[in-house]
C-alpha cells in the first residue's frame, strides 16, 4: 500500500510540476468520506473485523 500512495503522490507532483494540473493548482480540495465509522463510540460498539474484499470501493 505504501509503495502504491509514493507512487501516486510522485506522479502527481511530476503532472504539477509540469503545469499538466488543470485549474488553480492552490484549490487540490477533495471530497474524501470515510468507509468505517472514525469515531471512538462507534469503534467500541460495534468493531469492524470486514476484510473489504467483495469488489470495488463505492
Amino acid at each position: 500500500c505504501t509503495d502504491n500512495a509514493a507512487m501516486i503522490a510522485l506522479a502527481g507532483a511530476e503532472r504539477l510540476a509540469a503545469g499538466l494540473v488543470e485549474g488553480d493548482a492552490g484549490d487540490l480540495a477533495t471530497g474524501a468520506r470515510p468507509r468505517w465509522p472514525l469515531d471512538e463510540a462507534a469503534a467500541k460498539a460495534a468493531p469492524v473485523y470486514d476484510t473489504g474484499r467483495r469488489g470495488a470501493k463505492a
